[in-house]
């Protein structure tokens, strides 16, 4: 299917507002000190620059997806691993021990 130049339009203005989001997300992402915030952005980052590719190719990335090579998949899985699966849980911490009672008033003389 061959785009039209107001598909292409639309297209490109849809790339131009995801990375204006894109960028804000990194600006937020950066100053919240949290890998998989950073992390998240990278693979929004990959995104958008599969989209601008797919574009500029003439494909419609919205109606027919993104062309993804093997190297882009590996690193999309990566990244999506990192953001969205996060350590193992860890055991229930032990409840600290009970403190030894204190002596009551009565025993002070």
């Amino acid at each position: 299917m061959t785009l039209t130049p107001e598909d292409v339009k639309d297209l490109h203005y849809s790339i131009h507002r995801m990375n204006s989001v894109a960028a804000v997300f990194r600006m937020r992402a950066d100053n919240a000190m949290n890998d998989k915030f950073s992390t998240l952005a990278d693979l929004i980052d990959l995104y958008v620059s599969l989209c601008q590719h797919s574009a500029n190719q003439g494909r419609d990335f919205v109606k027919d997806g993104l062309a993804i090579s093997e190297e882009e998949r590996a690193e999309a899985t990566s990244l999506f691993e990192r953001v969205f699966e996060g350590s193992p849980p860890s055991a229930p911490a032990t409840p600290p021990a009970t403190p030894a009672a204190a002596p009551s008033g009565k025993e002070h003389k």
